[in-house]
């Protein structure tokens, strides 16, 4: 299990003035609660993520719509499976781990925090962001 992700995660969110995320599938209760958080403190935040996995009933989507975060779904590509977040522009994380309950409390996940290649990995949301336009 993943707790050390989900915690960390929530700690990066905490922090950061911009984040920019690009995951398959949010359910996570906490990590939802943190970018509510992060949104009422005024930071900008962007969410790109699978269109399939939004509908889903545990899905948080709505609930960071209505809190005026920006989402954009996956239109082109079979399944938006990147599972990222670029926090401030300047450091990342990134590793299998889906912002979900189950990943942090039943599956095998890792995550990787990094302040190196935060540039590609924004030039990828930036190309994600863009092309999901609606």
């Amino acid at each position: 299990p993943a707790v050390q992700c989900e915690n960390r995660i929530v700690e990066e969110i905490a922090k950061a003035q911009t984040i920019d995320i690009a995951v398959y599938s949010i359910t996570n209760k906490k990590i939802t609660s943190a970018l509510l958080n992060a949104k009422k403190r005024g930071a900008r935040i962007r969410v790109v993520t699978d269109r399939t996995m939004a509908g889903n009933k545990y899905s948080k989507d709505e609930v960071l719509l209505k809190a005026g975060i920006p989402l954009r779904k996956n239109k082109k590509h079979k399944i938006e499976h990147n599972k990222f977040a670029v926090f401030d522009g300047s450091h990342i994380v990134t590793g299998s781990y889906n912002w979900t309950d189950a990943a942090t409390k039943s599956n095998s996940e890792n995550c990787v925090f990094l302040d190196a290649l935060a540039e590609d990995y924004s030039a990828r949301f930036e190309y994600l962001w863009n092309l999901y336009q609606q």
